[in-house]
């Protein structure tokens, strides 16, 4: 992104910084509700719930690296890694959308299945967005935007195919959440190649720089921590039911 932190004013400073901070502690708030709600769920959800732990942990990391790389530039000591976050979506995407795919009540194959096409899709979207984020040329930005939207719109498409289906088959109890859960995926995914392109759309560099990164760190803890408590509610909620019916 073509901007001198020191052209940030104090006050967008802190704002970066503070919502930078907010994101980790979130996420490390998160990972300890995770790890230690595991237990709360059968056997056959317990690897979903752990992926979410695992993931927040991952993004807890990278976030404490992009705050002490955004405060280190800030002085104009270095410049701002933009890196870390794609590292942690190269990691985490795929996660999500196997944590995703571990509650639903479908078939060893038709879970390979699923993941052999997204967790591709997943590596191709982030690793073709990353080019765009850190040129200065307009057109390349749209460019690799447009690649990238390709197999955004793919994973979208497949994942709100698989929950509607899903949403159609489940027991009352667990169709809101499975509802509520489709929602946020379609809100929160759609948000980052929106914000991708307030750069490309927004005549100000500094006020670019703020609206990106704060946006991204509100679509991070939405997509990773509210969508891994979702997971976990949908994993309970299944396990109840289950276990109800043993006791019946």
């Amino acid at each position: 992104m073509d901007v001198t932190l020191l052209e940030l004013t104090p006050f967008q400073i802190d704002l970066v910084g503070g919502f930078f901070s907010l994101t980790f502690a979130v996420f490390l708030g998160s990972a300890l509700f995770f790890f230690a709600s595991r237990r709360e769920v059968a056997p056959r959800y317990r690897m979903a719930v752990t992926i979410s732990g695992v993931i927040v942990t991952i993004a807890a990391y990278h976030y404490w690296r992009i705050l002490g790389s955004f405060e280190s530039a800030s002085l104009g000591e270095s410049l701002f890694n933009e890196s870390y976050r794609y590292v942690d979506w190269i990691i985490t995407v795929p996660l999500l959308l196997t944590e995703l795919v571990l509650v639903l009540s479908i078939d060893a194959a038709r879970r390979r299945s699923l993941l052999v096409r997204l967790i591709p899709y997943s590596f191709l979207m982030i690793a073709l967005g990353f080019p765009g984020e850190i040129s200065e040329s307009t057109s390349t930005a749209w460019l690799f935007w447009a690649l990238s939207m390709v197999f955004f719109v793919l994973i979208l498409w497949t994942l709100f195919g698989e929950l509607s289906r899903e949403i159609a088959t489940e027991h009352e109890q667990v169709r809101s959440t499975l509802r509520g859960l489709r929602l946020v995926l379609l809100v929160t995914w759609s948000f980052y190649p929106i914000a991708y392109l307030f750069p490309l759309l927004l005549p100000d560099a500094a006020t670019a720089f703020v609206l990106i990164n704060v946006g991204y760190a509100i679509a991070d803890i939405t997509a990773k921590a509210g969508y891994g408590l979702m997971i976990h509610h949908v994993a309970k909620g299944k396990t109840e039911l289950e276990e109800g019916a043993l006791v019946a």
